[in-house]
């Protein structure tokens, strides 16, 4: 469960923008503005965070959602077997870019749900393996021979839902950080009225070969995310 800290992101969706201040753009590395300011007068800290923080809440819900659906497809019968193979032939950003192309931009309101449902074959596969091993078992027909109903069934198998559930966010989360990252920094994801995380990379991390402080804390930031999810959690 350590690794679901991502969730605790999810009321940075409801920052507001930082301020602008023209005035005050572009000014050097000082210790008011430990990475100076961009262009628009925004301290490049601050906004750094802000953006970082504002993606990874975003992946968490789209984790969430991922999750939620992968759930329902895995409790369905065999019968979109083939369709959910297609759509796991390619990795979600792949089937995103096309998508995103066609239609252009993408805001936050359609990209969670398409992130979502691109996301979500990849981890039906493992949760309906849980779940055939599951019905097989004595454990589940207990609630029916009781006479249980169907809400109080899946009330009492909830905790066990969202223990495995948790042992899939983190590869949710990252697939759909990354997704969302790479749009943006394409200009195909969310529009101007906000300030993504992928176009602020896209912005800073060219900068690297002028060894931009702002460029090497973006670098710094992106590593911390990959790493912070990547390797497995410690035995108790």
């Amino acid at each position: 469960m350590k690794r679901l800290w991502p969730l605790f992101l999810l009321p940075a969706l409801m920052l507001p923008s930082l301020a602008l201040d023209p005035f005050q753009g572009g000014l050097a590395p000082s210790l008011h503005h430990w990475l100076g300011t961009d262009p628009l007068g925004r301290d490049a800290l601050l906004r750094l965070l802000l953006s970082a923080a504002q993606a990874g809440a975003f992946a968490s819900l789209c984790a969430v959602f991922a999750l939620a659906l992968a759930w329902l497809l895995a409790a369905t019968g065999p019968g979109m077997d083939t369709a959910l193979s297609a759509m796991r032939s390619l990795p979600a950003l792949l089937w995103l870019i096309p998508l995103a192309a066609v239609i252009g931009t993408l805001d936050l309101p359609l990209l969670a749900p398409l992130i979502a449902l691109l996301l979500a074959p990849h981890l039906e596969a493992p949760l309906r393996v849980k779940v055939e091993a599951l019905r097989r078992g004595p454990a589940w027909a207990t609630g029916r021979v009781q006479g249980a109903k169907p809400f109080l069934r899946l009330l009492a198998w909830a905790p066990w839902a969202a223990s495995e559930s948790a042992t899939l966010f983190p590869s949710a989360w990252l697939g759909a950080l990354w997704a969302e990252t790479t749009l943006s920094a394409l200009g195909l994801g969310p529009g101007p009225e906000t300030d993504p995380f992928g176009r602020l990379l896209a912005e800073q991390l060219p900068r690297l070969a002028y060894g931009a402080p702002s460029a090497w804390a973006a670098l710094l930031l992106v590593l911390v995310l990959a790493w912070s999810l990547s390797f497995p959690e410690p035995s108790p």
